[in-house]
């Protein structure tokens, strides 16, 4: 069986031979590629009314929440502190609607960046609106396109959680590429993995089969960060079995 990820896409504005501003959804083809390696189909979501959600998750196996923009610090009950980038509140609402349905249903989750950040902010937690500094592990991103790629830092990850007996180690390199983080964690979640900095780089469900990782495993290219799909692929299987039985 493949089973079907819902994936949300991101809202983006480019020339095109229509209009020179256009409104694409777009998504990344490295978590298609990822999800492919896995045994998945991806199904793109569009910025969707929030009312769809129970429809769309409905018709799903599982949920992947992307990369994008930063999430507008009203939904998580905090003023703009004039650092926010490519906000979008119709897709915050949408997504939020979007979690909420998959925790009726127990849907496993995985949260990749801002996906890792919506799914601690709608269960109740906050943001770190900018962490960027000249002399910790989360730098300012490189404008050369070689240096983006080697952009990064270590985690260590939290002894006993999922995700280290995933990896099998306890710490490892992932890229960066974010200029936010989780600030008070959702009671629903516990911490995975620590940057040096003490910025956290991964979150895990206590109860449900959510995982979140602050990094793009999709973009590594050594192939490590394979596992994690795969993980969350078998889990939307089994959870697609358990509900069949």
């Amino acid at each position: 069986m493949k089973p079907l990820i819902a994936v949300t896409t991101w809202k983006r504005y480019v020339p095109t031979f229509w209009d020179p501003r256009s409104g694409l959804y777009t998504l990344s083809e490295h978590y298609v590629e990822a999800l492919h390696r896995a045994g998945a189909v991806p199904l793109m979501l569009a910025d969707s009314d929030p009312e769809d959600a129970e429809a769309i998750v409905d018709a799903a196996h599982g949920l992947l929440l992307t990369g994008g923009g930063d999430i507008d610090p009203r939904t998580y009950g905090e003023v703009d502190q004039g650092v926010c980038i490519d906000v979008n509140p119709k897709a915050d609402v949408t997504e939020q609607a979007l979690l909420a349905r998959a925790r009726d249903r127990q849907m496993p989750v995985l949260g990749i960046c801002r996906g890792m950040q919506m799914m601690n902010v709608a269960s109740g937690g906050t943001m770190r609106q900018h962490i960027i500094t000249e002399d910790g592990p989360h730098l300012p991103e490189p404008k050369e396109p070689e240096a983006v790629k080697r952009h990064g830092h270590d985690i260590t990850f939290t002894p006993g959680t999922r995700l280290r007996d995933l990896y099998g180690t306890d710490r490892r390199w992932v890229n960066s590429y974010h200029h936010q983080a989780v600030d008070r964690l959702a009671p629903c979640f516990d911490v995975t993995a620590r940057a040096a900095d003490g910025v956290v780089e991964a979150i895990e469900h206590r109860e449900l089969n959510w995982l979140g990782v602050q990094w793009h495993p999709e973009k590594t290219m050594d192939g490590t960060d394979d596992v994690l799909f795969a993980a969350f692929v078998e889990s939307v299987r089994q959870s697609v079995s358990a509900s069949l039985s």
